[in-house]
Order: C-alpha cells, then structure tokens, then sequence
C-alpha cells in the first residue's frame, strides 16, 4: 500500500462515517488542512497525525472482522449512573429515528456529552447499516437528540 491509497481508505472512511474534513479534524484536533493533506496521499502530514485520523475512523492496517458492538458499548456507557439500563434496542431506534422516549433522555445527554468520538462513529455507522439509512441522516438523528437533550458538549455545534 502507498500513500496515495491510504489516503483514498482515509477519504472513503470519512464520507461512510458522514463527517466533513473538517468535523474530523476538529475531532482529531488537527487542521482541516491535514486532513485534506492525508486524504490526498501527502506525505507531509506526519506519523501521529496519520494515526489519530486512522484511529478515529477505525482504520487498520490489518483486516479485522466487522464490529458490530458499538450500539452495545455505547448504551453501557448510557448506563453507567442509572439503576434502569438502556437496551440497544432503544438507542438503535434512537439514533435511527431522532427522538427516544422521555425516561430516556438522562441516559442520552450522559451518552452525548460523555462518549468518545470514536465510539460514537461506530456506532453511528453501525446504526446506518442496520436501519439502511444513509449515515448522514443518522447523523442529523443523533444532532436532534443533542438538541433535545440540551448537550453543551461541543462537538454537536460541528456536527452537521
């Protein structure tokens, strides 16, 4: 593998994930630039940078098998500081639909505000493969339960 084809992998696993080069840089704390720069098989852009964006978009090397827990380990991560445990089931509707019951909406604001980006991305495109919803409207779902739940986390004002 070359550069060039890296940085292809990176762009094509930007635009499944439903980010612009900019919402991943920021997500990487990298400029735009950077992102524009790996994208484009430069070879200027420097190792940790490289393995910052290949380790928030779930990128190896090596082939792995396709996870599909990350709806599961993010409604653990809901569930952390409540006795009632959100299921998956509720939070794969919830990201596939934009709106979850009201019983719910602590579980999500501790989701939005506390989970890593990384997490979320695969769940976000775990959620879009298993509903068959393009990505960036899982995406606005997700957005309009930050809106709901009032999140102050700044990454919801990036994502679009």
């Amino acid at each position: 593998m070359d550069v060039v084809e890296l940085g292809a992998i990176l762009r094509d696993a930007r635009e499944r994930s439903g980010l612009s080069q900019g919402d991943l840089a920021r997500m990487a704390g990298l400029s735009r630039a950077t992102v524009n720069y790996a994208e484009g098989g430069r070879v200027g852009i420097g190792a940790d940078a490289l393995i910052e964006l290949m380790a928030l978009l779930d990128i190896s090397l090596h082939p792995t098998l396709d996870d599909n827990r990350a709806i599961r380990l993010l409604a653990q991560t809901a569930s952390v500081s409540y006795r009632e445990k959100l299921s998956s089931a509720v939070l794969l509707r919830a990201f596939g639909e934009g709106s979850v019951p009201k019983k719910w909406i602590p579980h999500i604001a501790t989701l939005l505000d506390e989970a890593p980006d990384r997490l979320l991305l695969r769940g976000v495109r775990e959620v879009a493969r298993k509903t068959r919803q393009p990505v960036e409207s899982v995406w606005r779902n997700v957005q309009l339960l930050a809106e709901t739940t009032d999140s102050t986390n700044p990454r919801w004002r990036h994502v679009a």
